[in-house]
C-alpha cells in the first residue's frame, strides 16, 4: 500500500511539473497578448484605461485569459491522493468504533445471525462457517468504498464551488472593476 501511495504521489508531482512548464509558456503568451491589447486600448480608447498602469492592466488581462481548469483539476487530483491515507484511517476508526459501541455488528455476529449456506431455507449454495465469515468481512468493504466515494465527492464539490465563485468576467468588466477604487480617490 505504501508503494501504491508513493507511485500516486510521484505521478501527481510529475503532473505538477508538466503543468508548471505549460504555465510558463501560457504566461509568456498572455504577456504578449496583454501588450497588444494595452497598446490598442491606449491608442483607440485612452479614457477607458485611464487610471490603470500597464502592470495593473497585465494582471487584469491575465486574470481574464489564463485557463484556470488545469490548475483546479490538478489540485483536485492532489487532494484525492492526499486524502486517501486520512480517509482510510478515519474509516477504519469509524468501523472499529461502530463495532466497539454496538452501532453495527461485527462479522462474526453477522455469520451467527444471518442464515447463509446450510442453515438457509433456500440452499442456493453451500458454504462453511469460515467461508461465511469471509463473506461477512467483505461486506465492510462497502463501508470503505462508499466512504471514499463520499469524501471524494466532497472534494469535488469544494473545488467546483471555488472554481465557479472565482470566475472572472469579461475583459471590459474586469477593467471597470480594477478602475473603481481609483474613482473614489
Amino acid at each position: 500500500m505504501v508503494w501504491f501511495f508513493a507511485i500516486l504521489v510521484g505521478l501527481v508531482a510529475a503532473a505538477w511539473a508538466l503543468y508548471w512548464r505549460w504555465r510558463r509558456r501560457v504566461d509568456a503568451e498572455i504577456v504578449e497578448g496583454a501588450d497588444i491589447e494595452w497598446r490598442r486600448f491606449r491608442e483607440y480608447e485612452p479614457e477607458f484605461v485611464e487610471g490603470l498602469t500597464e502592470e495593473s492592466f497585465r494582471k487584469v488581462y491575465a486574470r481574464v485569459h489564463l485557463p484556470r481548469f488545469p490548475a483546479y483539476a490538478l489540485a483536485t487530483v492532489a487532494a484525492f491522493v492526499v486524502s486517501l491515507p486520512v480517509s482510510f484511517i478515519l474509516l477504519a476508526g469509524s468501523v472499529w468504533a461502530g463495532e466497539k459501541f454496538g452501532l453495527w455488528p461485527a462479522p462474526i455476529e453477522i455469520v451467527q445471525s444471518v442464515p447463509l449456506g446450510e442453515t438457509a431455507q433456500t440452499q442456493s449454495w453451500q458454504c462453511s462457517a469460515q467461508c461465511q465469515l469471509y463473506i461477512a468481512e467483505a461486506f465492510s468493504g462497502f463501508y470503505y468504498f462508499f466512504g471514499i466515494l463520499m469524501i471524494w465527492l466532497a472534494i469535488v464539490a469544494f473545488f467546483m464551488r471555488r472554481y465557479h465563485s472565482r470566475r472572472p468576467g469579461y475583459l471590459r468588466e474586469e477593467i471597470i472593476r480594477a478602475r473603481e477604487p481609483s474613482k473614489e480617490d
